[in-house]
């Protein structure tokens, strides 16, 4: 067998064995059984100690399991090939077994307690197992030089959000000193904060919070971390972050708040903290924001009006940074426009420019940037689009930053009638596939058919996450949007009919708006 027929067939094994690991103690199961809410597979005698999956976080209530003997003996056979290749483990890549850059970053791990792991397997080959098969191994993000990257594994995870969940304090502030982010979010929408939340972790949570770590960010099912602290009953974890700007009101895809989910004693006393608190999220997220800009001047690619091509390829010539787009598509991160004392029409690339968070430049700022200096985006971004009340661009910019929902997040519609091309405007000419799409890249979710208002789906029945608090639309889950006559006239707090102009209004204002 050549090597690298030997190394697909230990990459193969190794996928084969998580598949058959634990989502709880990352070993292979032990009398497994499938949780009938997601599907994941578990050791049986983990289920009744537990109220969410581990994996995804789905509650587990009215949760039922099954078993399989078949599955009973492929986890056996999967064991039993992983015993034979035991000397090979590791030996995927041009390093040995004692060379592996995993070996290597386990080696200098302390030996604090492992999440889930009997003090017996606490050994170095039970540390690489967990690095290994429960997401990815940290030597993935981390290069031989010891520098931290952004890279993500296929769950989309950084070195930062693994380190986090096993509790590696020491791994944590060097990747923290190395200028890891700690706001990314990974595939389910998890952000390192979760992870430390969620093991109880309140030493890890205050190195956090002295690195730029945004309290508010919504995980799955929009849970953030002050409702994961809340739901685990982690109190002094949930002090530290209402202290820090967590808001007690934030709701999650279900309309709970951490202050509906707190016990009695303790919402009053996290009630306390947030009204004497001197920290606010807005001045937490001002210095966040400010770093973020900065980085957008690193890849710089842009989609323009035809009226200063020219001069905007003679600045591409003298700023490596910068880049022409051809086409208006997912790559462009600047959209150049027409605009008269920085306001802007509204026209299909601003409305698709703001729902895909973008800056969006007046045409004075490739006048004003030089051979040797790019102007400043801030001061060239469209102050309005058709007024400076329709702040959307620059709304759509900071919600990204912040990493909240997609302004229309919760949101169901239907498009009534919207077969043929339907012009709005002189600018603006759309179609059910341009409606959709706009939706979408919005978060929103667009209907098949019309939702019949007294059956609604019980996945489809969610809360607006930007709707405003006891507005209208508090807790409209879905919509029928009509062209300029709109018939019958729904008006119920679940579900509401409006016309398509209202869509339009929310996108150039990147807000959830209250019905005119």
């Amino acid at each position: 067998m050549s090597k690298n027929d030997y190394n697909n067939l230990i990459k193969a094994l190794d996928d084969m064995n998580k598949c058959l690991f634990c989502v709880e103690c990352h070993q292979f199961c032990k009398n497994p059984v499938t949780l009938s809410k997601c599907f994941h597979l578990i050791c049986s005698e983990h289920f009744q100690d537990l109220s969410r999956c581990p994996k995804c976080k789905v509650s587990l209530n009215d949760c039922t399991t099954w078993s399989n003997d078949k599955l009973n003996d492929a986890v056996d056979a999967a064991n039993n090939l992983s015993t034979m290749f035991e000397l090979s483990k590791g030996n995927t890549s041009c390093y040995s077994v004692e060379e592996s850059p995993v070996n290597k970053f386990t080696e200098s791990l302390p030996d604090t307690p492992l999440p889930n792991v009997e003090a017996s397997k606490r050994t170095p080959a039970a540390k690489q197992d967990i690095l290994n098969n429960s997401t990815i191994s940290l030597a993935s993000n981390v290069s031989k030089s010891g520098k931290t990257t952004e890279k993500r594994n296929d769950k989309g995870e950084t070195a930062l959000h693994i380190a986090c969940r096993i509790g590696k304090a020491d791994i944590v502030a060097k990747l923290l000193s190395e200028g890891a982010s700690t706001n990314t979010k990974d595939n389910a929408g998890w952000t390192p904060l979760h992870e430390v939340v969620q093991n109880g972790r309140q030493d890890l949570v205050k190195l956090l919070l002295r690195h730029n770590t945004l309290v508010n960010v919504p995980g799955q099912g929009n849970e953030t971390p002050l409702h994961e602290a809340i739901r685990y009953n982690q109190i002094a974890i949930a002090k530290d972050l209402v202290a820090h700007g967590a808001d007690i009101d934030a709701r999650n895809c279900k309309g709970e708040t951490p202050l509906s989910l707190a016990m009695p004693e303790i919402k009053a006393v996290i009630k306390d903290i947030a009204e004497k608190r001197f920290i606010t999220e807005d001045s937490l997220d001002s210095d966040f924001i400010r770093r973020q800009t900065e980085l957008d001047y690193e890849d710089v690619k842009v989609f323009c009006v035809r009226s200063i091509l020219t001069k905007l390829k003679v600045l591409a010539k003298n700023h490596s940074n910068l880049h022409i787009e051809q086409k208006f598509s997912n790559k462009v991160t600047h959209l150049i426009v027409d605009a008269k004392d920085g306001i802007c029409d509204s026209s299909l690339e601003v409305l698709q420019g703001i729902v895909n968070n973008l800056w969006i430049l007046t045409t004075k700022w490739v006048t004003a940037s030089s051979d040797d200096n790019l102007a400043s985006f801030e001061e060239y971004e469209v102050l309005g689009v058709g007024t400076t009340t329709y702040r959307g661009p620059k709304n759509a910019r900071y919600n990204k930053y912040k990493q909240l929902p997609g302004i229309f997040n919760g949101c169901h519609f239907y498009f009534h009638n919207f077969n043929t091309k339907y012009k709005i405007s002189d600018k603006i000419e759309v179609t059910k596939a341009i409606l959709s799409k706009l939706v979408t890249d919005a978060g929103g979710v667009v209907l098949r058919r019309a939702p019949n208002p007294e059956s609604i789906p019980e996945a489809e029945k969610l809360v607006p996450y930007h709707a405003q608090r006891d507005g209208k639309l508090y807790n409209c889950s879905h919509y029928i949007i009509y062209k300029d006559m709109y018939e019958p006239l729904y008006n119920m707090a679940h579900l509401k009919a409006l016309p398509i102009g209202w869509l339009i209004e929310c996108i150039e204002k990147y807000q959830l708006c209250e019905p005119w």
